[in-house]
């Protein structure tokens, strides 16, 4: 009897159990960790359901679309990326864009995700946006420009380290590397002088020219270069106006 009640209590529907109650919080979690683990491939609610142990319907209660669930992952992943308070601007951007830059490195599957979400959706952390805005606006930005310098600053923001983790095909069998390292070995020095010059220097290294992300071959000196010159592009507008 004690064995037929045990096998009619586990297998009544063939899911494993929830280990925790259903929440917002909790498919957030499993989203991201499906998310590290299978990347946009397999991010589906159905996966996440199922790796809760609950049928998808269960997950509308909680998180209505996909849309709004990738935004609170998001939301969810970048809600510890603001620096602590700077007097200097120009120390708390830099912080604010390496800081962004090692939560994609460490979620990379993430990255094509950002653009479209991060400041886009009712989840917006409107901390982020008041922090970037506050910290513009005590550098000497104002009216016209302070929105201008905030997009800029966004856009900086997300867009390298977006570009350095973005997803790359697999290439098990290093096919892409041979085509691609073929493909700039023969480029005709009469015709794309400056690339065949430096091809060694360029080749995984550089963007476009490359078959591994970030995580495996950083661009950790063009984010510096990057950067600063963003940072120095904003402090000459504010000495020019």
């Amino acid at each position: 009897m004690a064995a037929e009640r045990k096998t009619g209590s586990s297998g009544a529907s063939g899911r494993k159990r929830k280990s925790a109650p259903l929440s917002s919080e909790t498919i957030v979690a499993a989203a991201i960790d499906l998310l590290d683990r299978e990347g946009l491939d397999n991010f589906s609610i159905r996966n996440i359901a199922k790796a809760l142990g609950v049928y998808p319907t269960a997950l509308y209660w909680h998180v209505p679309s996909r849309h709004l669930l990738i935004a609170r992952v998001i939301a969810a992943l970048f809600a510890d990326v603001l620096p602590e308070d700077n007097p200097d601007w120009r120390i708390w951007l830099k912080e604010l864009f390496r800081r962004y830059r090692d939560i994609v490195r460490a979620h990379p599957n993430v990255a094509p995700l950002v653009g479209g979400h991060l400041v886009s959706s009712a989840s917006v952390d409107l901390r982020l946006v008041e922090a970037i805005l506050s910290t513009l606006a005590r550098a000497g930005f104002d009216g016209e420009r302070l929105v201008a310098a905030y997009n800029s600053v966004i856009v900086g923001m997300c867009g390298y380290a977006t570009q350095e983790f973005a997803h790359v095909f697999p290439d098990p069998d290093g096919a892409l590397e041979t085509s691609l390292t073929a493909s700039v070995e023969a480029a005709d020095p009469a015709l794309y002088p400056t690339l065949a010059a430096e091809r060694r220097r360029l080749l995984n290294r550089a963007l476009i020219l490359r078959w591994q992300n970030g995580n495996q071959a950083s661009l950790e000196s063009g984010f510096e270069m990057f950067t600063d010159a963003l940072i120095a592009g904003l402090e000459l507008q504010l000495t020019h106006h």
